[in-house]
């Protein structure tokens, strides 16, 4: 008597023999920070501007007459120094220095890079749940309504338009650099050095950095994805991160928590598969 297993099920079965789960930390998240940064570096080279640092009592003008040549003058834009006893003392020994600085005539590019900076802090750092991510939704929603119904979105984009946050080209790169260099060796090196393996007998853990591996039987194996935060999980989780909490079998069974797993739900439908490929195993006839 012999048992038919399908095709289909045979291959997924010999291609698919274990499934790893990693816990990354908090920083995977702020991949938008370095990303933007280096944007916001691009556009400040782009657009080619220059950093001049002036003393107080500076005239700006678009009408001062310059001697291109002898006895030849035209008229410029430019910016006069006041003298040594006008304003703040000069230092006589300092001499000027053509600017060299590059930084974006566009004020916004510092001011959205913040804005960017805060709601990754924020949503790393505030985990939103359930009833309370949609009272903040609906918080939000609440304060929009009213700004509009007041009329004061003029009022906002005015001050909006006020503020000016502006960084050098060498500022963005500096900061994305060292964001990137971390986000690498946490996401790809230090993240694997804990996990939890789960194969069709048996289950592997790892649950520290120096911890010795810890083994679980797979029979009884629980996995539950908790509710997901919407701008961690759905935005800067690439759609499919989330939170386990993991429940082991056996008499030496424990229960812990997995946050931070990358493409969770699909990586459960293969731990089912797997699973399952226990019970179907064909008899010899």
């Amino acid at each position: 008597m012999s048992t038919e297993v399908s095709p289909e099920r045979t291959e997924t079965q010999a291609t698919l023999k274990e499934v790893t789960l990693y816990s990354h930390s908090i920083i995977f998240y702020w991949w938008p920070v370095w990303l933007i940064g280096y944007l916001m570096a691009l556009l400040t080279y782009l657009d080619g501007g220059r950093l001049a640092v002036v003393p107080p009592g500076t005239l700006a003008r678009s009408d001062w007459g310059v001697e291109v040549e002898p006895g030849q003058f035209e008229k410029r834009s430019g910016l006069i120094l006041p003298t040594a006893n006008q304003g703040r003392q000069q230092t006589e020994s300092a001499p000027l220095k053509q600017p060299h600085v590059r930084m974006a005539h566009n004020h916004f590019l510092g001011t959205w890079f913040f804005v960017a900076f805060l709601a990754v802090f924020v949503s790393t750092n505030v985990p939103l749940r359930g009833l309370w991510e949609w009272i903040s939704v609906l918080a939000i929603a609440l304060v929009i309504a009213v700004v509009s119904l007041y009329g004061w979105w003029s009022s906002v984009l005015d001050w909006f338009y006020l503020l000016h946050i502006q960084i050098n080209l060498a500022g963005y790169v500096f900061l994305s650099t060292w964001l990137f260099a971390i986000w690498v060796v946490t996401v790809f090196y230090i993240d694997t050095r804990t996990y939890v393996l789960i194969s069709a007998g048996q289950v592997r853990a790892r649950l520290a950095i120096g911890q010795g591996e810890k083994i679980y039987d797979a029979t009884n194996l629980s996995l539950q994805v908790q509710p997901n935060i919407l701008f961690r999980h759905r935005v800067l989780g690439l759609i499919g991160a989330g939170d386990l909490i993991v429940r082991t079998g056996g008499p030496h069974g424990e229960v812990f928590e997995w946050p931070n797993v990358l493409f969770v739900r699909s990586r459960l439908r293969k731990i089912e598969h797997l699973l399952q490929s226990r019970e179907v195993m064909p008899e010899k006839g």
